[in-house]
């Protein structure tokens, strides 16, 4: 193994900058160059107003599980169990952060077990929020998809017991190489979104679930593994990046980093790339030390995901989000039934499911065993393994490390004793062998909170001292815990806090100068975080905080309620309670006596003018201005790699107990809604884009309005100068308003924008409503405005416009149809039968319907088949595997293969152009490319995202393939071009009608008004 040069971080960084890596991997992007990077430049000093380091106390949302104190069975606060995880984590300092690409990627039974067995802090960095993903669930795609997927990703990380932290980057589509992440993303771009998140959390330990290698089957999957490794060392150097010093985000050096063993094996053949299909040959790269090697990696970590915990059961997870799998059968047979970690977590990735859909991903109970490879270390010590010597410092050593392990709780009495920790106990408790030490990421790592002192060389003896008094009272704490009565827990944790609080006072207050000295202060800002949290849940309390709507309008007067109240026996005294706003910080505070020790509620109402600032306005506080940009630009910097904007309104009430203020905090809600600030108007258009056939000589526009009434102000339209806009005159109302437009000739590409004005404020944007279900709604803003796209386009005739539809996983595509004149009617899957059919000239099957309608298969279909047979004509969009050759007129295998680059050429298989020999089978085929609009090669310029997926791989002869394409290689990457794909639009007479299959992402570019896609789809329609 090869000793890591002593070379600055700054010239090895410098080394691997996009370009030149591009030239030593042999990387051959479809662009010239990166997407440009300018590094942050600080305007102030970091607050973290996202929270995201956990250093002050986290509002609750209604949203938590019993075992952090949601909810139980009982609809109380189940404050037992939730007081049990805690004091694992109290008695911890350990804390990992996983890297990955998008959503769903993450090990979700590795994190549950670090996270709830370990009580170790952990956090998720995703790169992106899986924007150019699929959606099973709504018709949202692009950043309104990125939105929903955010919301189902923290619905899951309650699972996994992680905090979620995201990059700006952009999820751009399926992509088959690294090299297209990294030139569409910029390589600084993404290394500084890692090194920032890094250093905000300041984990002892990185992991990624990629390794940067063909193996991860995703370019995106490598960009995250290989970045993993990275800011490894680049999140310590403070040569690196030092804007982030000057902001006040200080540099932090992780001990170790993991990426987990790929599943792909070596043969002799070498490595199979699932992306494209191919084997290349096996070669692997530590990213840390520069080596490569071409043996598969080997686990230096195993973790058994399928053990369980006497933690998790199905009472420790919403029984509304529990698979059918796990649902008692009746309620005379409800019981906690025991889940492991992996088990566990992954009833959290079903809530995932715009990616993965309604199904049962539960893992059968036994062992399931994930190895993990080390490729960093700064951890020296005997018996353990160091792929990096030349970066390992002997201070941390295995001798004196004490690393978390697993701990029980008995089903009653003294929880959480010796035997948890795999020792002897002297209480009787049953030594438990199964929690005995295996290998761990903390393995050399001294985890406990005495080992915060080893941090600091010059520090006191006495603050030493103090730390292993808020140890031991810690450890005696869980030693002590008794379920049946959380409350007792209340002095020792009380006395924790009254240590804590004086041992940051010294810290705060010694004159030592070490740049470790402001890690101690932030890991006892932590404790102490946690601390409050657990003081809470002995203590009983809770606080709720409700408004009439979840909608606020800026501008006005609005009421809140709030519910404060004490469950256990404790004598507390009851501070004050406020409302924190964006904009008037805190609110209304109103100061209150001593509670007698009885169960007490307390109710109080708040009244307050929202400010109609449209900085307050809820929004995301990223956005970007069209979908071709592969990144996101921030509205507010300093929220950068937060998951979402904070709440609008939190209700904080103040506890004082034994002379400790205990903080609690509720994100104010109407229902399962937290509320929102909306601005008075919102403008939108009935779409965003709009193509404009020729001789068309008109344009009706509906612009949709929500407001108030407001007789002062007016609507109106922006267009180009010679442009005619005849528009209604009167007062600005709620409701739709047409404007007739008379187009000037000829017709060049132009924008038309929406306008309300009130009060000298004018508004040229709007926004909806992103989620379902009880997902948490995000109100999705898109400017008011209509891009036009003059495009040569010839209409089927008028007696052939009768067109059906069938939506699959939800689309846009009858919009756009419509926009051009081509009124669609939906259909249900009832409604396709003989009769109802005979009312339409062609039906449309939309994107992914046999995956969304399972009871399409069958009669159904057979009615479809049947319909073409007549006469009709049947068009079906790109399909997921459920589709199948019963499902088609002839037999067919679809493979799903996909063509990404959408700038891939594409050859019209005509007898033109391939000379064959001419017969009516061909013509027939042929008149879909061209009639009524003369199809070319240049009617695939201008594409967005793909070509497209669902491409066959075989088919009966009784269908005519008419397109060819296939993404590039990258030879340096060893990617042989991929095999030439007819599978993406073929065709067959079928009776007196025609049936028609298309893999091309229609559905993605016609909301985009891309011109040849409407020339296409139009021909398409043509029966």
């Amino acid at each position: 193994m090869h000793r890591f040069a002593p070379v600055a971080l700054a010239t090895i960084l410098a080394a691997t900058a996009p370009a030149r890596a591009q030239a030593q991997n042999g990387i051959q992007p479809r662009a010239q160059a990166p997407t440009p990077f300018t590094v942050p430049q600080p305007t102030g000093r970091f607050t973290d107003p996202a929270n995201l380091a956990g250093e002050r106390v986290r509002p609750r949302d209604g949203r938590e599980l019993p075992i952090n104190g949601g909810l139980g069975a009982n609809g109380q606060p189940d404050n037992a169990l939730g007081l049990a995880q805690m004091l694992r984590r109290l008695n911890t300092r350990a804390s990992l952060m996983l890297i990955v690409a998008h959503p769903d990627d993450e090990d979700g039974g590795m994190l549950t077990y670090y996270s709830r067995g370990l009580g170790a802090r952990v956090a998720i960095l995703t790169l992106n929020r899986g924007e150019g993903g699929q959606n099973e669930m709504t018709g949202d795609f692009d950043d309104a998809l990125g939105l929903l997927r955010t919301q189902e990703l923290l619905s899951a990380d309650r699972y996994m017991g992680v905090d979620q932290m995201f990059g700006t980057e952009v999820d751009f589509g399926f992509t088959k190489t690294k090299a297209e992440a990294f030139q569409k993303w910029n390589h600084q771009r993404v290394l500084y979104d890692a090194v920032r998140a890094v250093r905000i959390y300041r984990p002892l330990v990185i992991a990624s679930v990629f390794s940067g290698a063909v193996t991860d089957g995703h370019g995106q999957h490598q960009v995250s593994g290989q970045i993993a490794q990275e800011v490894f060392k680049a999140a310590g150097d403070p040569n690196v990046f030092p804007e982030l010093t000057r902001e006040g985000i200080l540099p932090w050096q992780p001990l170790k980093v993991y990426a987990r063993v790929p599943f792909s094996r070596v043969t002799d053949k070498g490595l199979y790339d699932y992306a494209t299909g191919q084997t290349v040959p096996a070669e692997f790269t530590n990213y840390v030390t520069g080596q490569t090697f071409t043996t598969e990696p080997t686990p230096d970590v195993t973790i058994n995901e399928g053990d369980t915990d006497p933690l998790l059961s199905t009472c420790s997870a919403n029984p509304a989000d529990l698979p059918a799998s796990l649902r008692p059968t009746s309620s005379a047979t409800r019981g906690c039934e025991p889940l492991s970690y992996v088990q566990f977590a992954r009833i959290g990735l079903g809530l995932q499911r715009s990616q993965i859909g309604g199904g049962d991903r539960i893992s059968r109970a036994g062992r399931v065993d994930v190895g993990y490879h080390l490729y960093g270390s700064f951890v020296c010590g005997p018996g353990l393994p160091n792929p990096t010597p030349g970066l390992c410092t002997p201070h941390f050593s295995a001798a004196k490390a004490k690393a978390p392990t697993a701990r029980s709780i008995p089903a009653q009495g003294n929880a959480l004793g010796k035997a948890d920790r795999g020792e002897p106990s002297a209480e009787g408790a049953p030594y438990n062998p199964a929690l005995t030490h295996q290998p761990s990421f903390f393995d050399g790592i001294d985890t406990s909170i005495g080992g915060i002192g080893g941090m600091l060389n010059k520090l006191s003896v006495e603050i030493r001292l103090n730390l292993d008094k808020l140890d031991h009272t810690l450890q005696r704490l869980s030693d002590s815990y008794d379920l049946a009565h959380p409350d007792r827990s209340a002095p020792a944790l009380a006395k924790a806090l009254a240590q804590t609080d004086s041992i940051l006072s010294a810290v705060h207050s010694s004159k030592i100068n070490d740049v470790n000295k402001a890690q101690i202060i932030f890991e006892l800002d932590v404790k102490r975080a946690q601390l409050n949290e657990a003081l809470s849940m002995a203590l009983g309390l809770s606080l709720d905080a409700t408004s009439q709507t979840s909608n606020l309008v800026a501008g006005e007067n609005v009421s809140f309620h709030t519910h404060l109240a004490e469950s256990s026996s404790v004598p507390v005294s009851f501070f004050n309670e406020e409302i924190k706003t964006p904009f008037d910080p805190w609110h209304d505070i109103v100061r209150l006596g001593t509670i007698p020790p009885a169960v007490v509620t307390l109710d109080k109402d708040f009244s307050i003018t929202i400010s109609s600032h449209p900085a307050h306005i809820s929004r995301p506080y990223f956005t970007r201005p069209n979908e071709e940009q592969p990144y996101y630009d921030l509205v507010n910097p300093s929220l950068r790699n937060a998951p979402s904007t904070p709440s609008s309104f939190v209700a904080s009430a103040t506890v004082i107990y034994q002379g400790q203020y205990i903080h609690i905090l509720r994100v104010v809600h109407s229902g399962p809604q937290p509320v929102q600030i909306i601005p008075p108007v919102s403008l939108t258009l009935d779409r965003n884009a709009q193509v404009i056939p020729d001789g068309t000589h008109s344009l009706n526009l509906d612009v949709h309005t929500e407001t108030e009434d407001h007789p002062q102000g007016d609507l109106r339209l922006q267009a180009p100068t010679d442009w005619t806009i005849r528009s209604p005159q009167r007062p600005l109302r709620a409701g739709t308003e047409s404007f007739s437009t008379s187009l000037p000739a000829p017709l060049n590409t132009s924008t038309l924008r929406a306008e309300a004005t009130i009060s000298n404020t004018t508004y040229t944007e709007g926004f909806r409503a992103v989620g379902y279900g009880n997902l948490p709604r995000t109100n999705f803003y898109t400017p008011a405005t209509l891009r036009v796209v003059p495009v040569d386009l010839k209409l089927p005739t008028e007696n052939k416009r009768r067109i059906a539809y069938l939506p699959g996983t939800g689309d846009d595509v009858p919009a756009a149809l419509a926009s051009i004149g081509l009124n669609p009617t939906i259909l249900k899957v009832s409604d396709l039968t003989p009769e109802k059919l005979k009312a339409f000239d062609t039906v449309v099957l939309g994107v992914r319907t046999y995956n969304a309608h399972p009871d399409l298969h069958g009669a159904p279909t057979h009615a479809l088949l049947d319909f073409a047979r007549s006469g009709g004509n049947v068009v079906v969009q790109y399909q997921t595997p459920e589709f199948t050759a019963a499902d088609a007129p002839y037999p067919l295998v679809d493979h799903n293969e996909r063509v990404i680059d959408e700038t891939a050429p594409v050859v019209l298989l005509t007898t033109e152009n391939s000379k064959l020999k001419t017969d009516p089978q061909t013509e027939s085929a042929e008149s879909l490319l061209t009639t009524p609009n003369k199809i070319t090669p240049a009617d695939f310029n201008n594409w967005i995202e793909e070509r497209g997926h669902g491409f066959l791989d075989t088919w009966d002869p009784h269908y005519t393939a008419l397109t060819e394409t296939h993404d590039p290689g990258a030879p340096a990457e060893h990617i042989l071009p991929q095999s030439p794909q007819r599978g993406g639009l073929i065709t067959t007479p079928l009776g007196k009608g025609r049936w028609t299959y298309c893999a091309f992402a229609l559905y993605r570019q016609l909301p985009e008004a891309v011109p040849g896609a409407f020339r296409l789809f139009v021909n398409l329609l043509n029966p």
